[in-house]
C-alpha cells in the first residue's frame, strides 16, 4: 500500500509498507535511474524522512 508519493525536481518518492507492520522507499529519477533500499522501517514516517535526506543528497540539496 502507498503511504506517500512525492515529486521533487524532477524526481519521485515512494514510500510504501511491504507487510502489516514494515515500510520501505525508492526513489525514481528524471534519467530513469532507480533507487531501491533493502531498509525497513517500522513507521511510514522513518522511511518519509529518510527518504527525503536521500533524495536531497543526490539531487544536491545537501
Amino acid at each position: 500500500m502507498i503511504e506517500h508519493l512525492i515529486s521533487i525536481s524532477g524526481s519521485i518518492l515512494l514510500v510504501y509498507r511491504t507487510n502489516e507492520s514494515d515500510y520501505q522507499y525508492e526513489m525514481y529519477f528524471y534519467n530513469g535511474m532507480l533507487y531501491q533500499p533493502q531498509e525497513t522501517y517500522e513507521k511510514a514516517y522513518q522511511a518519509l524522512t529518510m527518504g527525503l535526506e536521500m533524495i536531497k543528497v543526490v539531487i544536491g540539496y545537501q
